[in-house]
């Protein structure tokens, strides 16, 4: 792992309560990541990021097209099925 530098390193982002992930990192995992990578961070956002904060990094049709791949709880799942207006919520 390469060494990080503190002085040129953004702080880790506060909707990723289980490890530090930086601003850097996270755009990468939406930008270049694997599926999954991409889907771990759409389903940080939705769940822990601020409303406005979700859409500096992710599109709704990001959201859309991720949406049976992410990892929610079936309660916030439905809610968001409901505001994006998807129709067949996947389990």
């Amino acid at each position: 792992m390469p060494d990080r530098d503190p002085q040129t390193e953004s702080p880790p982002l506060y909707f990723f309560p289980d490890r530090p992930v930086t601003e850097t990192e996270a755009r990468r995992m939406l930008t270049a990541g694997s599926p999954d990578e991409r889907a771990k961070v759409i389903s940080h956002l939705l769940r822990y990021a601020e409303w406005d904060d979700i859409w500096r990094y992710v599109s709704r049709e990001e959201v859309r097209e991720s949406f049976a791949e992410l990892d929610l709880p079936e309660s916030l799942r439905r809610a968001w099925a409901r505001m994006l207006k998807i129709e067949a919520v996947l389990s």
